[in-house]
């Protein structure tokens, strides 16, 4: 049994995106998961909703307060678009 929950622990770690902060144009907090960037939604008393910043784009990621991934939602409708996150990375230094 203890096999079995490490088993499926390290296929959910495996499966979860690392997640880092930078900042939009506008000074607003981006959250950024394998390339893919989202900007904050909504905030309720314990879940902080993120949308894909590309119009159209399904893709949803759920934080806890503290910026802890809860979960994604959705696929995203289009690739990842590193070199704008790159120059965006630049700029912030």
């Amino acid at each position: 049994m203890a096999e079995a929950f490490v088993t499926l622990t390290s296929e959910i770690q495996a499966k979860s995106p690392s997640i880092s902060f930078i900042n939009s144009n506008k000074g607003k907090p981006l959250l950024v998961a394998d390339d893919y960037t989202f900007k904050l939604n909504k905030t309720t008393t314990s879940t902080k909703y993120w949308i894909c910043t590309i119009n159209g784009c399904a893709a949803k990621v759920h934080t806890d307060l503290n910026n802890g991934l809860m979960k994604t939602v959705g696929n995203h409708s289009h690739l990842p678009e590193k070199e704008k996150l790159e120059v965006r990375e630049v700029r912030e230094k």
